[in-house]
């Protein structure tokens, strides 16, 4: 019987150190994106019920109010100073009418989910009282999240954050929008 040698034996140890970094990239490739997706979905589904809630809510005071509770129920997921804004806008090009929130964060706090205090208004050009839900051209509500993601390992290509501190919107940040019709005014 015939040992191996010492040149087999280094050839192995170097396949094995090469097969072992290409697994850990996949390993480590697959949980960020796994955890990018999952914020991905979470805000996918808090602009769809905000939204719901805007639709139902139509011109009636405090509508804002209820959209963005509405909205952050489902960014329980993210942590709080990752929700850089949240926008309520009329989904028309020409008018380009928005209300544009900031989510109130201090310190170690967690994000105030509720109204008043809350969330921090940074624009308002789409009062609620504006909002046309009579007839069949009724205004079109969309409710858009924009957020950042920091990458868990910060190696390979997963490093820093997908947002820049500091600049509420811009090319880096992730966003999500839901536009729909606002519902019929059910008084006659």
């Amino acid at each position: 019987m015939r040992s191996r040698s010492n040149r087999e034996r280094g050839a192995a140890a170097v396949e094995t150190a090469l097969v072992a970094l290409v697994l850990i990239f996949l390993t480590v490739g697959a949980a960020e994106y796994g955890l990018a997706m999952r914020d991905h979905l979470s805000v996918t589904g808090a602009t769809r019920e905000g939204a719901r809630v805007g639709a139902a809510a139509g011109d009636e005071p405090g509508a804002d109010c209820r959209i963005l509770e509405a909205t952050a129920g489902g960014l329980q997921s993210l942590d709080a100073d990752e929700v850089m804004e949240v926008r309520v806008f009329e989904a028309n090009p020409l008018t380009g009418r928005q209300m544009r929130y900031r989510p109130s964060v201090s310190g170690d706090d967690p994000v105030k989910l509720r109204c008043g205090g809350g969330w921090f208004e940074i624009e308002s050009s789409w009062l609620e009282s504006t909002r046309d839900n009579d007839g069949v051209d009724r205004d079109w509500l969309g409710v858009e999240v924009v957020f950042d993601h920091d990458w868990l390992t910060g190696v390979f290509l997963f490093d820093g954050s997908a947002c820049s501190r500091g600049t509420v919107v811009g090319v880096e940040c992730w966003s999500q929008e839901t536009i729909m019709h606002i519902e019929p005014d059910p008084t006659p």
